[in-house]
């Protein structure tokens, strides 16, 4: 006896749901960090006016050894999950040179609230 079309569909449509991978803690950040990461690579070896431009006057900014700048932006949150607040910071630090070209970016705070905060593509 032939299964009908529409159980077949719904066989197959059930061993793909099976095999898709689950989106875990780690693959969403891994993709947070991806997308932060595109965003904030084409700063490096650019002037440090692009930067500005886009993320607005830095929160503090003091002179290098070298003679260049050192600029942080930072940001801060709260979340509250299962009736905890918890604190949410992102601080994005970028180093120039003498011509106040960036040459690094570093970035440190929490992954997913960094990529939502700067991590938006550039208008």
């Amino acid at each position: 006896m032939p299964f009908p079309k529409s159980l077949t569909v719904a066989a197959a449509l059930l061993l793909l749901a099976a095999c898709a991978e689950p989106q875990t803690a780690e693959s969403v950040s891994a993709a947070a960090r991806d997308n932060f990461g595109k965003r904030i690579a084409p700063y490096q070896d650019h002037p440090s006016a692009e930067m500005i431009a886009d993320l607005g006057q830095p929160d503090r900014e003091s002179p290098t050894s070298e003679g260049g700048r050192k600029l942080v932006w930072e940001r801060h949150d709260t979340k509250t999950i299962q009736d905890q607040v918890l604190p949410l910071v992102c601080t994005i630090t970028a180093l120039t040179n003498d011509q106040d070209v960036v040459f690094f970016v570093l970035a440190g705070g929490n992954t997913l609230y960094c990529s939502d905060i700067f991590g938006a593509d550039r208008a």
